[in-house]
This record gives structure tokens, sequence and C-alpha cells, in this order.
């Protein structure tokens, strides 16, 4: 970016950050009723227990625990990406604001 600004605008960047964490407690959210409700329907298996619900059983728990694991991980990333915009504007404002604070004082004019 040579010879280009950077500009933060850290109100906007700060509700972005918010938002974003909030759409991760929404993912989580809706995987921890939707999810819930996917075990609890798949508890009993529905598909019976002869020899083909048995083979469809085995193959049907271990791709219901990936998906409900993914998703569980999706919004804890999510919402984790929120918290760390947050962070980072925070940081970069008290930097910014740092520097400028060094730069006036050696430069007493």
């Amino acid at each position: 970016m040579s010879g280009q600004d950077l500009w933060l605008d850290p109100q906007s960047a700060n509700y972005s950050g918010r938002d974003l964490a909030s759409s991760g407690e929404a993912i989580t959210a809706q995987r921890n009723s939707l999810g819930a409700a996917i075990q609890n329907a798949s508890s009993r298996p529905p598909w019976g227990a002869d020899d083909i619900g048995a083979a469809f059983e085995k193959n049907y728990r271990t791709f219901e625990t990936s998906i409900l694991d993914a998703w569980r991980n999706v919004g804890e990333y999510v919402e984790g990406l929120g918290t760390n915009v947050i962070e980072a504007v925070a940081q970069s404002v008290a930097t910014d604001g740092a520097n400028a604070q060094r730069i006036r004082s050696s430069n007493p004019s």
C-alpha cells in the first residue's frame, strides 16, 4: 500500500464487530435449538432396527455428529471474529493515540 492512506472509522468498525459477534451468537442459538431437535428426533431411530435401519444408523450418526459439531464451531468462530474485530479496533485507536502523543511531545512548537 505504498503511497496510500489507510483510514479506519472506529465507530463503524465497532458496530460491524458487534454485528458479526451477534451473528455468531445467532448461529449458535439456531444450532442449539434446531440441533437439539434433530438429535432428539433421531434418538428414537425412525428408520427402524432391521438390517437396513441398523446400517443407516451407523452411517447417519457419524454424519449427524460431524454436522452438528461443525455448526457449533462455525457459530463460535464467527462470534470470535466479531470480538477480534472490536479488539483490533481498540488496539489500533490506542496505538494511533499513543503515537500522536509521542509526536506532539517530541515537537513542542
